[in-house]
């Protein structure tokens, strides 16, 4: 009897850490994902699109107003509504789900480089008609930068082709065609969002099909497309370290660096949830380390970091590709830090899989 009670009295403590450990377990609450997709979508993603279908009717209205009074002061307006209208395609290009995978926003907007030939083609023979295989890097944003920069050496050249050469209707037509879809599919897009925003709201989990899912892999693939697109095709890191500068985006009108500012810039966004609950809340409240300190603020510095070498680049990239390419490449080896940093910690620490593919080997 002495032995049991002396037994009972040595498990005690044990028995009693336990069920406290239990009991603060079962106090730890989870992570408010629904929050967090609440302040992404109302705080973040409807903002952008909304400013983003302003800009694309307004740059169809200046296109508008080009059209019918060709002159130097209409061809600046609607050089500046352009890329004001580009640079705000730069925060929702992220979102390449929901509303916008429906419109097919990305390969409407922006496939680069344009096909000029394609698009000088469509206007000999008169076509407006977007459509068709053959027309997908004829149209969208750098259909429009040929049209408004490259289709002279400077504006009284390019007024010129609007307005006395032989394909001036014609190239009008064509200009009004290409910036009536942007804002077509702007403004649909923008509006559909205010219905899914529910459904985005509501897939909080973390499987594939989730919106914490999709959003790491947008996240992810957006990520690569500012690394090998914009900036590491164009330097060359495909091709043997022979550059192509004219790969670039924007390449006629010069903003490629600032489209990439831009866009790297949402990312850091929604990472940081704006000033609400973000993927940095998340991965502190799950403890997330890395290198033995704070995941979230690992991902925090690094992405400030590339900020901050992309916008050490002087506009137009094509040239800085050419005269300052050790600032480019720096920007460049930065990037790649950070593909490891959200395609496996990221992912990892928040148990989501990563199902698009790329071919760059990271």
């Amino acid at each position: 009897m002495r032995q049991t009670k002396f037994l009972i009295l040595c498990l005690l403590p044990l028995l009693l850490f336990s069920c406290k450990k239990k009991e603060e377990k079962k106090e730890q609450p989870d992570f408010d994902r629904k929050a967090m997709l609440t302040n992404i979508g109302n705080n973040i993603i409807l903002p952008a699109y909304s400013d983003f279908s302003q800009k694309s009717g307004d740059l169809h209205a200046k296109v508008q107003d080009f059209n019918k009074n060709p002159g130097t002061a209409s061809l600046t307006a609607v050089q500046l509504a352009f890329k004001n209208a580009f640079l705000s395609w730069e925060p929702v290009a992220v979102f390449g789900f929901g509303p916008a995978e429906q419109e097919a926003l990305r390969v409407s907007l922006d496939v680069y480089p344009t096909d000029t030939a394609q698009i000088n083609k469509n206007i000999a023979d008169g076509s407006t008609n977007l459509d068709g295989a053959q027309n997908i890097d004829a149209k969208g944003f750098p259909a429009v930068d040929y049209l408004l920069f490259g289709v002279a050496s400077d504006n009284a050249g390019i007024l010129a082709k609007f307005t006395t050469d032989a394909q001036a209707t014609n190239r009008k037509a064509y200009l009004e065609a290409i910036a009536a879809q942007i804002s077509t599919k702007a403004s649909a897009v923008s509006n559909a969002w205010a219905s899914y925003l529910n459904t985005f709201v509501n897939a909080s989990g973390t499987d594939v099909g989730s919106s914490v899912g999709i959003l790491v892999n947008q996240l992810n693939y957006s990520f690569e497309m500012i690394k090998n697109n914009k900036i590491g095709i164009p330097l060359g890191k495909q091709t043997l370290g022979n550059p192509l500068p004219e790969k670039t985006e924007a390449y006629y009108s010069g903003i490629s660096a600032q489209l990439a500012v831009k866009h790297e810039e949402s990312i850091l966004n929604i990472f940081l949830g704006g000033s609400g609950l973000g993927f940095d809340d998340y991965l502190t409240h799950l403890k997330a380390n890395y290198n033995g300190g704070s995941l979230a603020d690992a991902i925090h510095t690094q992405l400030s970091l590339v900020k901050e070498k992309l916008v050490a680049i002087p506009d137009p990239l094509s040239v800085a590709i050419v005269n300052n390419m050790a600032v480019v490449n720096t920007a460049y080896t930065e990037l790649q830090k950070t593909v490891v940093l959200l395609k496996s910690d990221l992912s990892s620490a928040l148990g989501v899989l990563i199902t698009y593919q790329d071919n760059d080997g990271d």
